[in-house]
């Protein structure tokens, strides 16, 4: 749901689609307000068309488990396609992987899991292609899930299959229970993937003896070891901190061994350097 500035930029300004990063194509995007206004007012209702339809699915109510993040229409099509199942009916949906393991759509999946709704989750490489149009590396997957009337014990997976008959190999189909998901990944409930029923088994086996290094559903024993996690940089985000050697050349910056200097931190090196006295030696 979120504007694709290199996508609406594609077909109208390849300039601003092809900028080296966001903070360049921000600028650029910024001038059309004197050189083309026609497209910068058009940039703009697209803009707030985008933004309008991302506050509803946020904040309506409508869709609590996957209107966050950077909201795809996939995620927010498979929260709604499950209102359409009788209590004890059934449903299968073609979508991408990422809605098993996805952190934007591990609360979807999650309450898959919680309310024992997951009946398979059958994942598809497109490298044959089976479909036209689609790159070959993106993956898919065939989603079942029952109605709010049945719980299912136990669900059915496969990964990486490149056909419909792979389902049918030996070893390539396993089960898991909603307990060994939630052993496998407590904090996120996102779906554990494996090649081989024998790669569970192995996985299960080491999680039920040694448990993960922070477990955030226990607030006093789950973080035995006192770790923690943080992102220092986003290439999004924080590209306006990024520069090329040639941008740093040209505002002045020296290349001291592998360091760049700014121009007043060479020249205070060089006078520090003259103001240390020399060692005097004597025969």
């Amino acid at each position: 749901m979120k504007l694709q500035e290199q996508e609406f930029f594609a077909s109208r300004d390849p300039e601003i689609a092809t900028a080296a990063n966001a903070a360049a194509r921000k600028r650029l995007i910024k001038k059309l307000a004197d050189t083309d206004p026609a497209l910068f007012e058009e940039y703009g209702a697209a803009l707030r068309r985008a933004g309008g339809e991302s506050h509803f699915l946020r904040l309506s109510g409508r869709f609590p488990l996957t209107g966050r993040g950077d909201i795809n229409t996939y995620a927010v099509f498979a929260e709604g396609s499950r209102h359409l199942i009788a209590d004890r009916g059934r449903m299968g949906m073609i979508l991408p992987t990422g809605i098993a393991t996805d952190a934007t759509t591990q609360y979807y999946f999650k309450d898959l899991v919680r309310r024992a709704s997951l009946v398979s989750l059958y994942d598809f490489e497109n490298a044959k292609p089976l479909f036209d149009g689609v790159h070959r590396s993106f993956k898919f997957c065939l989603l079942t899930l029952a109605g709010r009337g049945e719980r299912v014990p136990k669900a059915d997976f496969a990964f990486f299959a490149h056909d419909p008959s792979d389902l049918l190999k030996d070893d390539a189909r396993f089960e898991l229970t909603p307990e060994e998901i939630q052993l496998l990944n407590p904090n996120t409930g996102t779906c554990p993937i494996f090649r081989t029923r024998r790669d569970a088994e192995i996985t299960l086996g080491i999680y039920r003896r040694v448990p993960v290094l922070i477990n955030e559903n226990d607030p006093v024993n789950g973080n035995p070891w006192g770790i923690s996690f943080m992102r220092m940089f986003d290439m999004s985000n924080d590209s306006h901190l990024f520069h090329t050697r040639d941008e740093l050349e040209a505002d002045g910056w020296t290349l001291n061994g592998n360091v760049f200097e700014r121009p007043v931190a060479a020249a205070e090196r060089e006078r520090e350097r003259e103001r240390t006295p020399r060692p005097e030696w004597s025969e």
